[in-house]
Formats: C-alpha cells, structure tokens, sequence
C-alpha cells in the first residue's frame, strides 16, 4: 500500500482518510495565502497519487482560523483555478467546516470566487460534513 503525503505543521494539518476515502484538511490561526497554497500543494500531490477517483469527498475545517489576510481570496481563486484545470474534481463534493460567524462570512465570500460552489456546502460538525458527502453522492451519482 502507497502511504500518503501528510502534514503536519503548527498552522495545518492535513490527511487521506483511507477508510472514509475523505480528504481532511484542517487550519489553525491567521488564514494566509501561503496556507491556503500549501493545502492546494497538497491536495494535487494525493491526487497524483491516487488519482481524483478515489477520492470520496473532502472536508476543510476553519474553526481553528483566527483571522483571513487580504489576499488569502484572491489565491482561493488562483489555486483552485489551477487545480480544477489540472483534475476533474466535479465529483469531489466539498464540506466547508466552520465555528464562527466571521469564519462563515470569509469562507463564504471564497465560495462566491471559486468554481463549482454546487459541490460546496458550509457545514457546523464534521457529522454533518460527513452526511453532507454521503448525500451529495446519492443524488448525484452516475446514471447508467
């Protein structure tokens, strides 16, 4: 079994869930571009990895997230830009995990500026990011 690129640093962490086949991403203090660059590196080294089909869902948790510099949306923008042109992440629904009313304005602002917000769900729990996949996948599963 190929074992994963991780991290683990003082302001993200960030995983496969081989057993949920979720990708996990969690942000700790000021919400930088340099952060949000390095969750993209990451996410783009798993897929190259595994591969964008194997990937069942992915949950973002900024409850940890103190503060969101200026130009962190203008790089959510870039960097998921490149990302959706480098790989179909069109199946890949997206829960975006959040404590507070500022982290919930931020990320939703990013939401606005990123492409295919219809895959995107803010969520309260990481049991309701977990429902919110799940559902995602049964109303959207492939016909055929």
């Amino acid at each position: 079994m190929t074992t994963l690129p991780r991290v683990d640093s003082e302001d993200l962490t960030a995983y496969f869930d081989d057993a949920t086949s979720i990708a996990q991403v969690i942000y700790r203090g000021p919400m930088t571009a340099s952060l949000t660059i390095r969750a993209y590196q990451w996410i783009a080294q798993i897929t190259g990895v595994i591969g964008v089909e194997a990937i069942h869902g992915a949950v973002f948790d900024f409850r940890a997230v103190t503060n969101f510099e200026s130009y962190t949306l203008s790089t959510v923008m870039r960097e998921s830009k490149k990302a959706n042109m480098k790989f179909d992440f069109s199946h890949v629904p997206v829960a975006l995990l959040v404590g507070s009313g500022l982290q919930e304005q931020m990320v939703r602002v990013a939401l606005k500026v990123s492409p295919q917000d219809f895959r995107k769900r803010l969520v309260r729990s990481q049991e309701e990011a977990l429902a919110f996949i799940d559902e995602w996948h049964g109303q959207n599963a492939p016909s055929g």
